[in-house]
């Protein structure tokens, strides 16, 4: 099968779908990987087989710039993985101060804080830390790279997944920013001295986003989110100021969720959720279809698709890293 540049997807796919044996892989330590015909460059050495990972389950960071930027995005894969047994932390660089129309800046921050400590419990997380940052005004400072990076070594994760540096919004793109800065500078043992070196950095991951500009994101990892979707649904839930306040008077859709009433109609309140938070998981298995079709070649193309691009900011994933965070491994 010939496979161009935007179908070297994860892991037990590609070796189906191509035939690849996991002998074919090749690896060049300080430069990145080659899984099948691409190789993955990364700005961090290559640490497998060199340093092991930590032992117990598999740990996965999920960071935004807003308490519900990973939940929207993210929620089907991290549904999916919890299931598996990984460990997900959820991590917003600002507090969301500016995210309503009528409650003040110190009213929205206090009420969204309290919705991440209900959602994190409905996800099932590790947690769901809120570094503090104001939004609307994040910007990729030194202090703010400090404290990622931190928080990240602090809680030691095998893959980070965060947003692309040409979303829409100035936070989104600063944050993005952040994590990528922090990348290398994470095995830098006298940088950040208070929190110990991660040898073995992560794999850093970039959730979906509609930009083509500079390029259309590509899909290294897909995920059928399907099955997971009730539960990202009664997540989503959680963030009450959000989904049925602030977001939907930003959209024009008040009058829909006025018809909620108490939203003890759980069937109504998933329609209207599914409605305007399950379409860009619809776009991306639309515009993913032919990508999905090379890679599982037996497999329905799904409804709705997360899909995720590997950074070069990170460690570069082997084919066993890609099964693993697509939730594909035993």
């Amino acid at each position: 099968m010939d496979l161009n540049r935007r179908n070297f997807l994860g892991g037990a796919a590609l070796v189906a779908a191509a035939g690849i044996s996991a002998s074919a892989q090749a690896q060049d330590a300080g430069k990145g990987t080659v899984v099948g015909k691409r190789r993955f460059v990364a700005a961090c050495p290559n640490a497998t087989g060199v340093i092991a990972r930590t032992p117990g389950p598999v740990r996965v960071m999920m960071i935004g710039a807003h308490p519900d930027d990973t939940d929207i995005t993210c929620g089907g894969l991290t549904v999916k993985l919890l299931a598996k047994g990984y460990k997900v932390r959820f991590a917003s660089v600002t507090d969301g101060r500016m995210g309503h129309h009528r409650l003040t800046p110190d009213q929205t921050a206090k009420t969204r804080r309290a919705e991440t400590i209900e959602a994190a419990k409905r996800f099932g997380l590790d947690g769901y830390d809120i570094y503090g940052y104001s939004d609307c005004s994040l910007y990729p400072s030194y202090e703010a790279r400090c404290l990622v990076a931190k928080k990240i070594r602090e809680f030691e994760p095998d893959f980070i997944i965060t947003h692309r540096t040409c979303d829409y919004h100035a936070d989104h793109r600063a944050a993005g920013q952040l994590v990528m800065d922090a990348g290398y500078l994470l095995g830098v043992p006298h940088w950040v001295p208070e929190a110990k070196a991660q040898r073995r950095r992560p794999v850093i991951l970039y959730m979906t986003d509609p930009f083509t500009y500079p390029r259309t994101l590509r899909p290294d990892v897909m995920v059928d989110v399907e099955p997971y979707l009730a539960r990202w649904c009664d997540a989503l839930d959680a963030q009450v100021s959000q989904f049925y306040d602030w977001l939907p008077w930003d959209k024009g859709t008040e009058a829909e969720v006025a018809a909620l009433g108490d939203r003890s109609d759980i069937a109504a309140r998933n329609a209207y959720l599914m409605k305007y938070w399950a379409a860009k998981k619809m776009r991306d298995a639309a515009r993913f279809a032919a990508d999905w079709k090379e890679v599982y070649p037996s497999r329905p193309v799904p409804k709705y698709m997360e899909a995720y691009e590997v950074s070069e900011y990170g460690r570069a994933p082997t084919e066993e890293d890609l099964r693993i965070i697509a939730g594909e491994n035993a």
